[in-house]
């Protein structure tokens, strides 16, 4: 069994939960570390993010749309524009993984969603370097759809 560290802010609503400790709606745009001043989102603008999922070799188009519409839901509840959702498809081959980096240069992508921790690694200490890497390299937020649930398909 894997353990992940438990955030401890609650979003809107269900189950689901913060991977960081910042707020996520209804708080002050995110700027990237090195943007200009007065470069924030206005304050009536929704954050804009992108999702990330590995899928299992086995998973079909079902499980893939399922995965995708629980992550377009959590973003509306969560006051974001998901605005892509990059997907990978093999247990350890991550090409979608740099694109999602690649993405995250964009200074007005602020948050990337994953369904669960595992997302990123069944490993804990991976996961914690992956989500390291794009919390502090790129300042985006991540947000862990569900701490609870099975890892997707």
């Amino acid at each position: 069994m894997t353990t992940h560290l438990q955030p401890s802010e609650p979003v809107t609503g269900g189950d689901y939960l913060a991977a960081s400790g910042r707020p996520i709606v209804g708080a002050d745009p995110v700027t990237h570390p090195g943007s200009l001043p007065g470069s924030a989102l206005p304050p009536t603008a929704r954050r804009q993010a992108v999702g990330y999922v590995r899928l299992l070799p086995a998973a079909d188009t079902a499980d893939r749309d399922q995965v995708t519409a629980r992550l377009r839901a959590f973003a509306a509840r969560s006051g974001l524009d998901l605005v892509n959702i990059y997907t990978d498809h093999h247990a350890y081959r991550r090409s979608a993984f740099g694109e999602l980096l690649q993405a995250l240069c964009d200074p007005d992508i602020t948050a990337v969603v994953i369904p669960t921790p595992e997302a990123l690694s069944e490993f804990d200490g991976i996961y914690q370097a992956m989500r390291a890497l794009i919390e502090i390299e790129t300042g985006a937020d991540v947000l862990v759809m569900s701490q609870n649930t099975e890892a997707t398909p």
